[in-house]
């Protein structure tokens, strides 16, 4: 996957509209356009690492130097994680349909740590 893809598909996958990265970035709606469509060929290296706190995603994923989508998460966002993995799945599901997400299968992760 090239990189205009991997931001464009990180984007969505965040449900993140165009406008919301470049309000974050302070750039126009058409820059993040130029990106996701490879109009802009190289990433301005001073844009990739707040493009990547946007993203949610390590720079090395973003530029295909990386397999894995990795981002730090904060102490709260993992105690939400853990505790949702402790669920059962009813209770998960549950959980999900309040929030509006529809639950698909997971591989489910130990919170050890």
């Amino acid at each position: 996957m090239e990189v205009y893809e991997r931001i464009k598909a990180r984007r969505k996958e965040l449900n993140l509209s165009a406008d919301d990265v470049a309000t974050a970035l302070g750039v126009s709606r058409a820059t993040i356009y130029r990106y996701e469509s490879a109009d802009i060929e190289k990433l301005p290296t001073q844009i990739l690492i707040p493009l990547s706190s946007v993203l949610r995603c390590s720079p090395s994923w973003l530029m295909g130097w990386d397999d894995k989508v990795s981002f730090d998460i904060s102490p709260v966002e993992k105690e939400i994680i853990c505790k949702y993995r402790a669920l059962s799945d009813d209770a998960k599901d549950m959980l999900l349909r309040s929030l509006g997400i529809e639950r698909k299968k997971e591989s489910e992760e130990s919170c050890a740590g």
